[in-house]
């Protein structure tokens, strides 16, 4: 069966004309591609959809590939050059990220980058149905094959293979940017230790942390594949994304592991997009349900990243068992205000109290900081059903994806963090990236926030919550209302 979609050649010299795309649904994928375009000078990022419903982010074509595979053809007519291309099998051709790319951007939906890191060889080797493992990824992945945002007829997912032979996407001076010199040699000395049993006692050394010898190379692939992907997203190859990751980041401190946690995937990213993207601020949204006091500690003096976490917090009494997780850590010297903990007292905090915490303090905050890119560290153990005893449910996670999207012009990329019983998690990842998907999200956004203000009528929100998760809320306020103007009092 043929499948035909628009093109939209942005970046090229031919931006305002338009070609069209047939491609046959087989395995291997086949078809002829006819564009008016300059490949020399502009590589065509292709989607081709396959077997699995999913359209694979297959790299570049090359016009130097030597054609072995009869996968693609493409003609190529234009006023100085008109050659025929052929490409070798180019999933094994080298991407190559510029900012200015043509890419395909198929109607009704947003362009959208899934990446897929499993992390197989990092585990605890005596449990392995340890909660965090490898299993978390590769279910969430099934699960989206057969779900209804691979059905091709209505929803394009860009599935990225970020994984290289040797060499990953980030060198040392990245993960430095938030780690400590330190703590970067000593897990470059445990990725060298073949003796299980120091292994053993490296991972005693911190909380809630094991070791095989290749965890941490599998940790610094989720954070390249992170990156890659913030990449594509802040060049508009993307409109945005979601890295499908572990082991998860946030707990990472700059010289400490910690609740399963080797490398601060999100923090690298962010220091990474401002450092070599270009990025002039970035606003990191955590609603894992533990605090992200690695992300936190990272940033905690930088006024071009902030901060914002919602979380199970009961006075420092719940996981990482830190008092730095409470409304009044509002960042050090010129990162004061940068910094913002809602910290939940109690147990059970569900849709309604997640959406007055955006309505009431985070949007109104994110749109007088107007970040440039928005990270989400997406966990999902405060989902209903998960073992963080919260009660939030897919569809609200995808409410709140909306509204993030009417940030930075829809610059979103969400990490998985936690998120334990894969039932669960499957369905939250999959609403998160319908949310991500639909170019129809503002839309929605607008009718959902009308019918939550026609709900309120005349009450104030905080009063139509659960009266502990209020009190939290306007602590937090009443902590950040010296640093910005819509916390104000009338």
């Amino acid at each position: 069966m043929d499948e035909a979609f628009d093109i939209d050649l942005d970046g090229s010299q031919y931006a305002n004309k338009q070609a069209s795309l047939k491609l046959t649904a087989e395995d291997p994928p086949s078809g002829n591609i006819t564009l008016p375009i300059d490949f020399e000078n502009n590589p065509l990022c292709l989607p081709c959809k396959n077997n699995s419903g999913l359209h694979d982010y297959l790299g570049v074509v090359n016009v130097d590939l030597t054609p072995e595979d009869d996968l693609i053809k493409g003609v190529l007519p234009g006023e100085k050059s008109t050659k025929t291309v052929e490409s070798t099998n180019i999933t094994e051709a080298t991407p190559v990220f510029k900012s200015s790319r043509t890419f395909l951007r198929f109607p009704g939906c947003h362009q959208t980058g899934l990446v897929f890191e499993s992390g197989s060889k990092h585990f605890d080797r005596h449990n392995r149905f340890h909660k965090e493992r490898p299993l978390r990824v590769t279910s969430i992945r099934d699960y989206l094959l057969k779900s209804k945002v691979s059905d091709g007829n209505d929803k394009t997912v860009v599935e990225s293979n970020r994984k290289s032979p040797e060499e990953l996407f980030l060198d040392n001076d990245d993960y430095l940017r938030v780690h400590l010199p330190g703590y970067m040699q000593r897990l470059d000395r445990i990725s060298k230790c073949t003796c299980n049993d120091r292994l053993d006692v490296e991972g005693e050394q911190f909380k809630s942390i094991y070791f095989t010898n290749d965890s941490v190379r599998e940790a610094k692939t989720a954070a390249s594949s992170l990156c890659r992907l913030v990449t594509d997203v802040v060049s508009g190859i993307l409109d945005n994304g979601f890295a499908v990751i572990r082991p998860p980041g946030h707990h990472a401190e700059p010289g400490l592991a910690g609740g399963y946690c080797v490398i601060n995937n999100v923090a690298v990213a962010a220091a990474y997009a401002r450092e070599k993207l270009g990025v002039k601020k970035v606003l990191i949204v955590d609603w894992d349900v533990h605090h992200g006091n690695g992300t936190q500690k990272c940033f905690i003096d930088d006024p071009s990243v902030m901060y914002f976490s919602v979380h199970r917090y009961h006075g420092g009494n719940f996981f990482p068992f830190l008092d730095h997780g409470g409304p009044n850590c509002v960042g050090n010297n010129e990162g004061k205000g940068y910094n913002m903990n809602v910290g939940w007292n109690d147990k059970k905090m569900g849709d309604d109290e997640y959406l007055v915490v955006w309505e009431k303090l985070l949007m109104p905050v994110a749109n007088e900081f107007e970040p440039d890119l928005v990270l989400v560290s997406a966990g999902f153990d405060a989902a209903r059903g998960d073992m963080g005893e919260c009660d939030v449910t897919p569809e609200c996670f995808a409410r709140l994806t909306r509204r993030l999207k009417t940030l930075a012009n829809g610059k979103v990329v969400c990490a998985l963090e936690g998120g334990y019983v894969r039932s669960v998690l499957c369905k939250c990842v999959e609403s998160v990236l319908s949310a991500l998907l639909d170019s129809e999200s503002e839309v929605k956004c607008e009718k959902e926030l009308q019918t939550f203000y026609k709900n309120l009528g005349d009450m104030e929100m905080l009063d139509c919550i659960d009266p502990s998760a209020s009190k939290s809320i306007v602590e937090t306020i009443k902590a950040h209302s010296p640093y910005w103007k819509c916390l104000h009092s009338p």
